[in-house]
């Protein structure tokens, strides 16, 4: 397909950086400033020609985007691909890269408006719990996102084309790395967006290993032993819902060239998993959940049910709470400072602010250490709902 690319906002879009950063990756020497001009000329001989694109210095000049246009048609021609292409990997230059595709055909399929929906919802999955990992690691994540996790998979678009088939681009933009920055800054505090998909790679690269583990050895204690290196049962359900749907499936990453990784955290090239692993990857999931305490929860919760009557209350509740959208039942024990609070919430069907940690006892749940207990219409308004509150 021959496209020319006019839309100057999307020309607009393409950072100086970015554009550095993919000359400098495919092998186009600097050659200086332009005269008095404030712009730089990168050049470079092809197939018995020299070619020049000619890179501002600021993108406020008087036709930034013109100028883009003419460095998007000069690449495409040395390349011999179409603008499009070379647009979107531009674009990709100042972003890290997660690719998603089947690896049985499934690609060539067009995807429906439900499995379209299933598909990013899937892969929106697996971006969350890598990016909560890169917060706080644990088996098992509930309840609501954190800001900078919100922020995080707000910046990430998916570029077009996912629904002709099952494969998935997807970019993560990262802040340009200034010299210092490349040197030692992302080996002390890498920027959220970088940990986070540093964190997907580690924790796609121990889920594969615990994978040969269970075929091999132990049954999931290889997981459990993955849980620091940003395995969770969030990560394991998405993963085997993509491998499942995709009948089997390659998830790839790249970072961004303004960004260049340090030499050890260069990932392996792609990671496959087949529908074969997806049942052990929902398998290892249903045991995170099974086994694992959820803890430091937020939940906004009901009281349905005092162990004695008001009169005489011990303290001993029955709270009904949405979790994974299924409500259960939670047995508590609240501080006796607290009474008046459950009693009155009890008593007028009003729902509970409380933090706490979820045990699973048999087939029983327990909110042990109860905390910070509020009547929900007296929550601050900076506090933050929990996604699984009852009604």
């Amino acid at each position: 397909m021959i496209v020319q690319i006019r839309d100057r906002t999307a020309l607009s879009s393409i950072s100086i950086a970015s554009l550095r950063a993919y000359l400098d990756s495919r092998g186009w020497s600097n050659e200086g400033r332009w005269g008095e001009r404030p712009a730089t000329i990168f050049a470079k001989e092809h197939d018995g020609r020299a070619w020049e694109i000619i890179v501002p210095h600021q993108d406020t000049v008087a036709g930034y985007a013109e100028g883009m246009a003419d460095a998007v048609a000069v690449l495409a021609a040395v390349e011999e691909r179409s603008q499009l292409d070379v647009f979107y990997d531009l674009a990709g230059a100042g972003a890290d890269v997660i690719r998603v595709r089947s690896v049985n055909g499934a690609a060539k399929e067009p995807l429906s408006l439900r499995r379209s929906a299933n598909f990013l919802n899937d892969a929106y999955d697996m971006l969350a719990a890598a990016a909560r990992s890169a917060e706080r690691t644990r088996a098992t994540y509930r309840g609501p996102l954190s800001a900078d996790v919100a922020e995080f998979l707000d910046q990430v678009r998916p570029l077009p084309g996912y629904y002709e088939g099952y494969e998935l681009t997807l970019h993560s933009p990262v802040p340009v790395g200034l010299e210092t920055q490349m040197d030692m800054g992302d080996e002390f505090r890498a920027p959220f967006p970088r940990r986070a998909t540093l964190r997907l790679a580690e924790a796609l690269e121990h889920s594969r290993a615990a994978i040969a583990e269970v075929v091999a050895d132990d049954p999931l204690a290889s997981f459990r032993q993955a849980v620091s290196h940003g395995v969770s049962a969030n990560l394991c359900d998405a993963v085997a819902e993509l491998a499942r749907k995709g009948d089997g499936v390659e998830i790839g990453l790249s970072w961004a060239g303004v960004r260049p990784p340090s030499a050890h955290q260069t990932p392996a090239p792609a990671f496959r998993f087949s529908q074969h692993s997806a049942d052990i990857l929902t398998e290892a999931a249903r045991s995170f959940r099974r086994n694992e305490p959820s803890l430091d929860e937020s939940l906004i919760a009901q009281v349905v049910r005092l162990e004695r009557e008001p009169e005489e209350f011990d303290g001993r509740a029955t709270i009904l709470y949405v979790m994974e959208g299924r409500p259960i039942r939670i047995q508590v024990e609240f501080e006796e400072e607290t009474y008046e609070i459950v009693i009155r919430a009890f008593q007028q069907r009003e729902p509970i602010s409380v933090d706490g940690d979820i045990y699973r006892v048999g087939n029983a749940y327990e909110l042990r250490n109860p905390r910070n207990l509020l009547l929900a219409s007296e929550q601050s308004d900076d506090v933050p709902a929990n996604n699984g509150a009852t009604p």
